[in-house]
């Protein structure tokens, strides 16, 4: 069976400056005043498009507006001026942003025709919406004539620009909102400018909250209503000043503290910001502890990537579990260390107190403390499956199973004493290879075997009140030609997913992706790395601290662009696993 890779690599590879465009619908959710669509952005060499000229065409008239569009700073006033004076006063480009890869020349004259290659589409959040509907990308700008000079009568509300421009002039980054119970952070990719204002960006977007297509996954603390007053200047020492107008009198200390974590981690992505000061009003916001300046690094014990979790990795040795600390190995004491319960998987929960065993047949999960417990045994929790897949914790130590059955996958979690039955859309009766779950329990990942070509989804887990359930899975991942197997999913960041597939039967390929399905803009291409041994297992951890492995068929284990002086595992281990 042969398996294709998708199209997360091709966004951003083409550098155009060639005028183009999309069609797509001009309503949305969002308006934005005129003075915040003149956002700056200082990096790079500096672009000054030129106004209308008089005598230009229709044509040229609409490859200039789109060329304007790329200033650099950032701004919108001069594309603006090819506009008549009706379609300037309601074109809001802060609607979406479409990018693309090239585009043809323009052509007509009262309507003139764009059509777009490979176009891309963002919405006003910043939120990477993947490829632009085929039938929409062809975008026809009707024309008029104003002072005996042509102008464009109706425009798109978006930003239309070429994925080099966008490549070079934004950044992806995370805003930081909590999982609905407040325990755990949940990390929202979204697309940023990248200069001088990016502090500003930052908490621009966070202040937008994570939107209701997201409500019962994530929620911000940050009350609605709260504005930024102007900008967050940096000092050269790295304090961010945050001032925000609006009330928060009634907050309790909590929810103040989990606001301000939430400031914290998302500024933290800007490397010149070390301290932050934020104002309400003209009250400075104080923690206990930390006076009105806090460092970035607060709450850590809400990381996203559990860095408070348990960092080394777990295996089994003669049927036996191990702990792997640095290429050394010691037997736990809990009762998976104590005999051979026939296990062929190992899945360990975030504190290392319990683990749960799949058995070589894959058709039952055991589960055990990790360390002796006085009356504790491996029970069965599961029993009578068809095919078991590597289990998944999540923070909440729910722990997540899926069944490989005739029908297709069967996805439930155990918490304490119940299983719990979770339909996904898209995944739930697939022929499902590999899955994860993100450690905040907000993602579901899964690789889909399809004939032909495999797929990469990815669902949001949605929680209200005491029920879960799962919103539909969209492909992140797609066969775009090459035809690659994928083996094995696994966390690089709490946004990164890794995968390995198959080129040859002597050469792996390990290529890592956005769980948005976006490209990396800043390395212009997927990061991928090649190895020349049939790998079959992929072993990482969302935890950037942590080093990624891949075991070869032949057992042997061999650390992902090593940097770290980490003692590989010794050889022969089997289902080597970090928790989680």
């Amino acid at each position: 069976m042969t398996r294709a890779l998708t199209g997360v690599v091709a966004a951003l590879l083409v550098a155009t400056v060639a005028a183009g465009c999309v069609r797509l619908p001009d309503d949305g959710p969002v308006n934005v005043t005129a003075d915040q669509q003149d956002t700056t952005l200082d990096e790079g060499f500096p672009y000054v498009p030129q106004p209308p000229q008089p005598g230009e065409t229709a044509t040229e008239i609409v490859r200039h507006f789109l060329d304007a569009m790329t200033a650099n700073p950032i701004q919108t006033s001069v594309a603006k001026q090819y506009l008549s004076t009706s379609a300037r006063a309601a074109w809001n480009p802060e609607r979406r942003m479409i990018t693309y890869a090239d585009a043809t020349t323009p052509t007509g004259n009262t309507d003139v025709d764009v059509n777009l290659i490979e176009a891309n589409q963002l919405d006003s959040r910043g939120v990477w919406g993947g490829p632009v509907p085929r039938k929409d990308a062809r975008l026809t700008f009707p024309m008029t004539v104003e002072e005996d000079e042509w102008r464009i009568a109706r425009a798109p509300n978006a930003m239309i620009v070429s994925d080099s421009w966008f490549a070079s002039s934004y950044r992806q980054v995370s805003l930081y909102f909590f999982d609905p119970t407040g325990q755990i952070l949940v990390p929202e990719p979204v697309f940023v400018p990248s200069g001088e204002q990016f502090a500003t960006s930052l908490i621009r977007g966070l202040l937008r909250g994570p939107g209701n297509q997201l409500r019962g996954v994530s929620r911000s603390f940050i009350p609605k209503g709260l504005t930024l007053d102007l900008s967050v200047p940096v000092s050269s020492d790295g304090l961010a000043e945050v001032t925000l107008q609006g009330d928060i009198s009634g907050l309790d200390p909590e929810t103040v503290e989990l606001m301000t974590v939430q400031i914290a981690w998302t500024l933290r992505q800007d490397p010149s910001v070390k301290r932050v000061r934020v104002t309400v009003g003209d009250t400075p916001i104080t923690l206990a502890g930390e006076g009105p300046d806090f460092d970035v690094e607060i709450g850590q014990s809400y990381d996203p990537a559990g860095v408070y979790a348990y960092q080394d990795m777990f295996g089994l040795r003669g049927g036996r579990m191990v702990n792997s600390v640095n290429g050394k190995e010691t037997r736990v004491s809990g009762p998976f260390g104590q005999r051979d319960y026939a296990l062929g998987e190992l899945s360990v929960d975030l504190a290392a107190s319990e683990v749960a065993g799949v058995t070589r047949d894959r058709t039952a999960l055991l589960l055990a403390p990790v360390a002796a417990e006085t009356g504790r045994v491996a029970r069965p929790i599961v029993s009578g499956a068809t095919h078991l897949l590597h289990p998944a914790w999540d923070h909440a130590d729910r722990l997540w199973v899926v069944d490989r059955t005739a029908d297709g996958a069967r996805i439930s979690y155990v918490q304490g004493n119940r299983r719990v039955p979770v339909r996904v859309p898209g995944i739930s009766g697939e022929d499902v290879v590999d899955f994860l779950v993100s450690r905040d329990g907000s993602r579901i990942v899964a690789a889909i075997d399809r004939p032909g070509s495999d797929i990469v989804v990815t669902s949001r887990v949605v929680r209200r009140d005491s029920s879960i359930r799962a919103s539909r899975a969209h492909t992140i991942v797609r066969g775009a030609g090459e035809q690659l197997q994928i083996r094995d999913l696994g966390w690089r960041s709490p946004t990164e997913v890794a995968m390995i597939s198959a080129v040859t039967d002597a050469l792996s390929e390990v290529r890592t992706f956005s769980v948005d399905g976006s490209p990396d803009t800043e390395l212009g291409d997927t990061p991928t790395e090649l190895i020349r041994e049939n790998v079959v297992r992929l072993v990482s951890s969302p935890n950037a601290d942590r080093s990624a492995w891949v075991v070869a068929t032949d057992g042997s284990v061999i650390e992902l662009s090593p940097e770290r002086d980490v003692s590989s595992p010794v050889l022969g281990i089997r289902s080597l696993t970090y928790v989680g």
